[in-house]
């Protein structure tokens, strides 16, 4: 016998609402209860993890990657980079870029001119604002001191080539 019932439909079954969302990437807030349990947040992130991992790129990860599978503390997002980064749980890929981002941070850094600016009318200059740059790019300790070793003996180098060389 045919009936006119039709099936509801529930494409939304299995998604994430806003806060939801919100709470898988930026952690727990304290204005909403995104989940009812543990569970279902861990459930959620396990359903959801390829789709929110697509979204995050240079060393950085989703509050509910450290939550449920981090195999080190969350360092605070200043320095999660360098962390995840000397851990071995980067990509090959985010590796390079963040390599390269660091070299040419720390390259600026070596202007003559350089400065850095810690707020409204607090300046560095010299040393110490290399090293205010280098926390704000979150470059590992051991990359400055194996570029800054290089540096001085290019141009030690140099001097003594320009020593060596005839007066033209």
């Amino acid at each position: 016998m045919p009936t006119n019932r039709h099936p509801i439909r529930h494409p939304h079954r299995g998604r994430l609402n806003h806060a939801q969302e919100m709470t898988l990437r930026y952690g727990l807030d304290p204005r909403w209860d995104a989940f009812c349990s543990e569970a279902e947040h861990r459930d959620a992130w396990l359903r959801n993890r390829d789709h929110m991992l697509e979204g995050y790129r240079h060393g950085r990860r989703p509050q509910a990657w450290w939550r449920f599978e981090a195999p080190i503390k969350y360092p605070g997002y200043d320095k999660a980079q360098s962390t995840l980064h000397a851990a071995g749980l980067l990509t090959v890929e985010e590796c390079a870029e963040l390599d390269d981002f660091w070299r040419k941070e720390f390259e600026r850094a070596q202007q003559p001119d350089f400065f850095h600016c810690e707020g409204p009318g607090r300046f560095l200059k010299g040393e110490p604002a290399k090293r205010a740059h280098y926390r704000w790019a979150d470059i590992p300790r051991a990359l400055v001191k194996q570029w800054t070793a290089q540096r001085r003996r290019r141009s030690r180098t140099i001097r003594e080539l320009e020593a060596t060389s005839p007066a033209v």
